[in-house]
């Protein structure tokens, strides 16, 4: 069953309750097309479809949940912020993909594309979210031939620490800027 909530008075966002199962990306990359063209900022749409559908993929990939719970907020009038809420404790962890390898470089795209992510370890299991900068993000990435981001104009995106530095938050969360 797919139920679709809005928030009570503060933060507008939207919440849907989905199966853990591939094809729900579709209707998770929806559910934030749905938001983004409410409040206006359609012209995010291309890189925020994408985080919904590498946290939706990851949480089909590496959790064992019959369902995931996929949030799409604006806590800032330049800020939206899309979760996925699964029962799995374990964080993600971003790695470094070989040239030829198939996976492994969904984080890193994502990342070079979001202003800001986090993971934040619940009693039952955990909160991924990441953050567009809502009214100046123009930024188009790709994955080049050597499996690193880049710009349409193929310049290397830098990713991580590098671009935003520092990470960590205290109670065991793990959040990058």
């Amino acid at each position: 069953m797919i139920v679709t909530t809005t928030r009570p008075s503060g933060h507008p966002g939207y919440t849907e309750t989905l199966p853990c199962t591939a094809p729900i990306a579709a209707t998770a990359r929806r559910l934030v097309r749905t938001a983004l063209a409410v409040w206006g900022i359609e012209h995010c749409a291309d890189a925020a479809t994408l985080i919904a559908s590498e946290l939706v993929a990851n949480a089909v990939d590496h959790t064992d949940c019959r369902v995931i719970r996929v949030t799409v907020t604006r806590p800032a009038p330049d800020v939206v912020r899309i979760a996925v809420t699964d029962k799995c404790r374990t964080l993600p962890a971003p790695r470094t993909a070989g040239p030829d390898d198939e996976r492994g470089r969904g984080l890193a795209v994502v990342e070079a594309c979001a202003w800001r992510w986090g993971a934040d370890r619940l009693p039952w299991g955990k909160r991924v979210c990441w953050s567009l900068s809502a009214p100046m993000h123009t930024v188009l990435c790709r994955v080049g031939a050597d499996g690193h981001a880049r710009h349409d104009d193929g310049r290397r995106l830098a990713t991580g620490d590098q671009r935003r530095g520092g990470t960590g938050r205290a109670r065991g969360t793990a959040h990058r800027r």
